[in-house]
């Protein structure tokens, strides 16, 4: 729910390739991420930009709970924040603590409440949101759910009474998962990842890292960081109730973790090698270079030169990731020392657009949205939210991309099951696979076009 299990994917680069290899690219690209989860793909399609200074990409975000829009909101207010507030280095490592923590550094948790009372101008404010982050655009947004951001970003401000336990609600949501099991769940955890996870393809993903996040929710760790604050970001169903809120608690993927969108693969083939099935290079750690590419990219609009300096390396060490102080406690103080409210980077080429939860449902009605996107990707778990008549919203000729399930924790059974569904709605359609369906290579992402 909270990221997605496909890596990052650049929808330019792709279309480029794709569609009009011979040919230059339309004036603008209109691109719907159809749940998402995250925005991976905004950000591998952002970083690049600096290579097509005349394409204006229009970003399409459909998600299915408001929660996930602020979510959004503030992953990508990291990525553009001013270099005068955020280093690279502490870019990145923000990034990955309130992407794929339960609990997150002192310093995570003041970025956030800090940044949430910035976020509640830009929504609450056109012409300030305007002027702080002409990247957004959230005019489509009903008042209500403008509203419901506005309690959202509240409930991330430190307070006594804005609690969210999410250490208490991981352990009990993984006793109830397990059962009897419980006592012995490092066993299961090693056999989710060895015979689940690795067997479908998630090599880069090591062992103390895939079960220190099963124990914990912890997924990025390094020596030099100690979380103990709740990742407020990944609380739903908010609910306001006086001065505190009601949520549901826990929800969203708790098996195969946030580890595939950038953990997986990276253009330097050093950092996937591995001895006796024992990796080089965490899945963090390939995490943390791919990311850093990203925020260098987007920051000076100019190609990232790898430096093997700039990234840990903990593929064979076990580290010492058991302590997580406080857990069961609400921060209430302000450790705020720094307002984050400069305006974020400029990307004049990139507009993303916060689309209504209720369009997920909708969109197929919509004449707005009648022959309008030039690509589309839709989530493994939106293939069936899609109505009749949603292929009317994409272009003569367009990409359209589907997540699969292969890098996930399902079984051989349930990824071929989904497979074949993500097939036959695309014979329906009379999409012609992209996808080379005739070598034996496991697929995370399928690509169909429609033909002109």
């Amino acid at each position: 729910m909270f990221w997605g299990f496909c890596e990052a994917f650049n929808f330019v680069q792709e279309y480029k390739k794709i569609l009009s290899p011979d040919a230059d690219l339309p004036k603008s690209l209109d691109i719907l991420l159809f749940g998402s989860g995250d925005p991976r793909h905004i950000l591998a399609t952002a970083s690049q930009l600096f290579l097509h200074s005349e394409l204006k990409v229009n970003v399409y975000l459909a998600e299915g709970c408001i929660e996930l829009l602020a979510r959004h909101m503030v992953l990508l207010s990291i990525a553009f924040e001013d270099p005068e507030l955020l280093s690279l280095k502490g870019k990145t490592h923000l990034f990955m603590d309130i992407y794929g923590n339960s609990l997150i550094r002192p310093f995570s948790s003041s970025y956030l409440s800090s940044k949430a009372k910035e976020l509640t101008s830009i929504i609450t404010d056109l012409e300030y949101a305007q002027r702080q982050a002409p990247i957004f655009n959230y005019e489509t947004l009903r008042y209500k759910e403008r509203d419901q951001l506005e309690n959202v970003f509240h409930f991330w401000t430190n307070a006594p009474e804005h609690v969210f336990n999410i250490a208490r609600y991981w352990e009990d949501r993984m006793r109830v998962q397990l059962g009897v099991r419980y006592d012995h769940r490092t066993g299961a955890f090693d056999w989710d990842l060895q015979m689940r996870l690795r067997e479908n393809g998630a090599k880069q993903i090591c062992p103390q890292e895939y079960k220190h996040w099963r124990e914990t929710g912890i997924a990025f760790t390094f020596p030099e960081y100690e979380q103990s604050d709740p990742n407020k970001t990944f609380a739903v169903g908010l609910v306001r109730n006086g001065k505190g809120f009601l949520h549901r608690g826990s929800v969203g993927d708790n098996m195969t973790g946030p580890y595939i969108s950038f953990g997986q693969k990276c253009v330097e083939e050093r950092l996937s090698r591995s001895k006796h099935g024992v990796n080089d290079f965490r899945s963090t750690d390939v995490t943390e270079r791919n990311v850093l590419q990203m925020m260098y990219e987007i920051q000076y609009r100019q190609p990232y030169c790898f430096d093997l300096k700039d990234i840990h390396q903990y593929g064979a060490h076990q580290l010492d990731t058991g302590k997580t102080l406080n857990k069961h406690e609400a921060r209430t103080e302000s450790t705020e020392s720094i307002h984050y409210d400069k305006p974020l980077l400029r990307c004049e080429n990139l507009t993303v657009h916060f689309l209504s939860v209720e369009d997920v449902l909708r969109m197929h009605e919509q004449d707005r949205f009648a022959g309008k996107f030039n690509a589309v990707f839709v989530a493994s778990n939106y293939l069936g939210l899609i109505k009749e008549g949603f292929s009317g919203t994409w272009k003569s000729s367009a990409l359209v991309c589907f997540e699969t399930r292969q890098l996930t924790v399902f079984s051989k059974e349930e990824i071929k099951e989904h497979t074949d569904k993500i097939k036959a709605f695309a014979q329906q359609e009379s999409l012609t696979a992209v996808t080379n369906f005739s070598i034996n290579k496991n697929h995370s992402i399928l690509l169909y076009k429609r033909a002109v």
